[in-house]
């Protein structure tokens, strides 16, 4: 076993321990070290998944930049350097925004927990609707007494996530609805747009996953809004999901509720 351990790397977590049979501690310990091996060997294999499409949707931005900054220097005369110039900022800012979504899922994954505090969730959701540009409304109904508690700072941000996602696909309106259900603090975000596949509920959680018509109604987005909402309430103990809606998209976000002051 010794042996064996000794010739398992990062660089190959395919190696198992020979189990020897019967009960005792030798054979427990051997299936206890088999057990964190596999779930080791997976987290590195999404790690690398995750490295190699982050790669991808930085370069895609950057090559685009290189490209209309060469064409601008080797053809003076038949490209305007000022029209390259202003199409330059559009590229930057996909890349920054793609840069501080990472950022934030670092900070995230990282372990270190929020700063917490007692949230009158109605009211949030009320003070970030209120301030919306002109668009597709948004109708809000909240129940009072509906409190959590969890970072304002990153509550706010799968609001806004999902408000932005709601109007974005929205033909004519956009509910938002705040309730407590069973002990739970329950959001949920509809639209009355196209709505999502039912196998497309899970995926459009996924880093960097962006359906057709998402990257058509917003080519300049980072792909990782919907996966750092997700993490942000797996963080604060709770769940946001794609649920049933009589038209259009529902996205419910449900967190503990608790009591308030």
């Amino acid at each position: 076993m010794r042996r064996q351990m000794s010739a398992i790397t990062a660089g190959d977590l395919s190696l198992r321990l020979p189990t020897p049979a019967g009960r005792d501690e030798i054979a427990r310990l051997a299936r206890t070290v088999n057990q964190t091996l596999t779930m080791l060997e997976e987290a590195m294999s999404k790690q690398r998944r995750f490295t190699s499409t982050t790669s991808h949707e930085l370069r895609t931005p950057l090559a685009g930049l290189r490209v209309q900054l060469e064409e601008a220097l080797t053809y003076p005369g038949d490209v305007d350097p000022q029209e390259s110039i202003r199409a330059a900022p559009a590229a930057t800012d996909r890349l920054k925004t793609i840069v501080n979504d990472l950022l934030l899922m670092a900070r995230l994954h990282s372990g270190q927990p929020a700063l917490s505090e007692p949230i009158d969730l109605g009211a949030l959701v009320t003070e970030e609707t209120a301030p919306r540009t002109p668009g597709v409304p948004v109708r809000i109904r909240v129940l009072p007494g509906v409190w959590v508690h969890g970072s304002r700072i990153q509550l706010i941000r799968v609001l806004d996530n999902l408000l932005a996602n709601a109007r974005r696909h929205a033909h004519s309106l956009v509910e938002v609805v705040v309730e407590p259900v069973s002990g739970q603090a329950v959001v949920s975000v509809s639209d009355d747009g196209a709505g999502i596949a039912d196998a497309d509920r899970e995926r459009v959680f996924e880093r960097f996953t962006r359906l057709a018509d998402a990257r058509r109604r917003d080519p300049g987005g980072s792909g990782l809004g919907l996966a750092i909402s997700r993490d942000i309430a797996h963080a604060h103990h709770g769940s946001l999901r794609v649920e049933d809606s009589p038209q259009g998209a529902r996205f419910v976000l449900r967190l503990p509720l608790a009591e308030s002051d």
